[in-house]
């Protein structure tokens, strides 16, 4: 936890410093301090690179000089400002500090105040973050205190509003992944759905168990018949439809554990299968944030919700399944269940007549293999949609690389007895198979398909190890370029 104040100038024994390569590192800062950083940087060879930390001791405290990489980074994205500052709160902490200044109101940052004070807000809280709901052995650690000395006080209160909502949308996501799917079954995810509906007065919708099959959801029912928990679909919706603002539809897959059905993963691929539900908390986190800070959009959250168990009522491979949208898939693989999860999904989503249409998967290994867990997989044919994501990728650091929607891949898809069939059996090309089958339901909306990984090894202070929330950020920043696209004809 993380207590901010704000002052005009840094006025805490301990500091975390913003320096700049290429600057003299340790212009202006005291008398007392900025010869013994200079005879210690010397001695360790410490350049100010980005990620880069030394760490000085001082009369009555400690400061620790944050290398923010080269002095064009003053006028940096909060992909380039965020992991630095990440890395000092991390090892400031580490250091023993409990309290200190984070001096933003010199060092010559060229940025809005108020956008830098969001970025080191955001950027803090995510590092602090921990999931603490099952650890007994050890207390919860008192709150830093944390003081951002900024000269335009009004701008740094609003920044650090902004830059706790985004935060507590990426904690949000990361709770729900990080909860064992015990806990965080279809039912348990339907009800924190709810709560942010209400949270910031949005509309919210439930379809759930036989009510699908009522109205014509066979495909998501049939993933999710065998589990006690009922499968559902949710619809969280913010704004209402108006010509003047675009109505973005986001999309998650929700499977809170795949076991892999019938075709039964390995105990290995299902370690960490709580995680198959990343797209929805992603959504949700987005959702949230977008609501908070009262962004012009209408704004729709649609989350399909199943888990993929195993049991008498499990579907089976060879099954004929109907959508709601109308074509049939035969079930080649029954541990392909996230993108026959979605083809209903999407059947929702279009009722809300949608500008833009975004979905968020963790949904195939192949992705994986293609990109790693740190770039998602992007598949968009519309250029406005595509140039905005990638943007907006690139502004946050949650990164997506663009993969191709292959028509010639298409044919791989052919069924000999229903529309098509969910899976290929050749292990070749399964991302893109994957988001070709999507592009069936997605219709002629603008739409982008993103294959994410949702989790973190701990490798980087900005994402500890667990749900990495990656993703809700791109989406924050997506809403204004989608505004604005929106109001030139785009």
């Amino acid at each position: 936890m993380i207590k901010f104040t704000t002052a005009t100038a840094p006025s805490k024994p301990n500091r975390l410093q913003p320096v700049f390569a290429g600057d003299d590192l340790f212009k202006g800062l005291p008398a007392s301090v900025a010869p013994l950083a200079r005879a210690l940087a010397e001695a360790r060879g410490f350049k100010a690179s980005a990620g880069e930390t030394m760490l000085l001791p001082v009369t009555g405290g400690q400061w620790l000089f944050a290398g923010m990489g080269a002095a064009h980074a003053k006028q940096a994205a909060r992909a380039e400002l965020a992991p630095p500052l990440a890395k000092g709160f991390s090892d400031l902490v580490k250091a023993g500090a409990r309290g200190f200044s984070l001096d933003l109101s010199s060092r010559g940052f060229a940025l809005d105040p108020e956008f830098l004070v969001s970025t080191a807000t955001e950027a803090l809280l995510m590092t602090d973050y921990s999931f603490r709901a099952y650890r007994t052995r050890e207390r919860t650690p008192e709150p830093v205190q944390v003081e951002l000395a900024v000269k335009d006080q009004a701008a740094a209160k609003e920044g650090i509003k902004a830059g706790r909502i985004v935060a507590d949308a990426v904690a949000l996501t990361r709770n729900l992944i990080n909860e064992p799917a015990s806990v965080a079954h279809p039912v348990y995810l339907a009800e924190r759905a709810e709560d942010v509906a209400r949270s910031v007065k949005a509309r919210f919708t439930a379809i759930r168990g036989e009510s699908l099959l009522r109205q014509g959801y066979e495909a998501i029912y049939s993933v999710g018949q065998a589990s006690q928990w009922p499968p559902a679909l949710v619809a969280l919706e913010y704004g209402k439809a108006d010509r003047k603002k675009p109505t973005v539809v986001l999309v998650g897959k929700g499977v809170s554990f795949d076991t892999g059905g019938l075709d039964l993963k390995p105990s290995s691929g299902m370690a960490l299968m709580k995680k198959d539900m990343g797209g929805a908390a992603i959504v949700l986190g987005a959702f949230q944030a977008i609501a908070q800070l009262g962004l012009p959009v209408h704004l729709v959250a649609v989350l399909g919700l199943v888990e993929n168990a195993v049991g008498s009522r499990s579907y089976r491979p060879g099954d004929i399944l109907r959508t709601k949208l109308g074509p049939t898939i035969e079930i080649t693989n029954t541990d392909a269940e996230g993108r026959v999860v979605l083809a209903d999904a999407f059947a929702l989503a279009r009722t809300f007549n949608p500008t833009y249409m975004v979905d968020f998967a963790t949904l195939t290994g192949a992705c994986r293999v293609a990109l790693g867990k740190d770039l998602m997989g992007l598949f968009c044919d519309n250029e406005t949609l595509r140039e905005a994501i990638l943007s907006s990728g690139i502004a946050t650091g949650d990164n997506a690389w663009p993969l191709p929607l292959w028509q010639g891949y298409k044919k791989k898809l052919d069924s000999p007895i229903a529309d098509l069939i969910n899976a290929p059996s050749d292990g070749m090309a399964g991302a893109i198979t994957a988001a070709l089958f999507l592009k069936e339901f997605a219709g002629d909306v603008a739409w982008a398909h993103l294959d994410c990984y949702a989790w973190s090894d701990g490798d980087h202070p900005l994402f500890p190890k667990g749900g990495s929330g990656t993703g809700v950020r791109l989406l924050v920043d997506l809403m204004p370029r989608l505004i604005g696209a929106h109001s030139h004809g785009e």
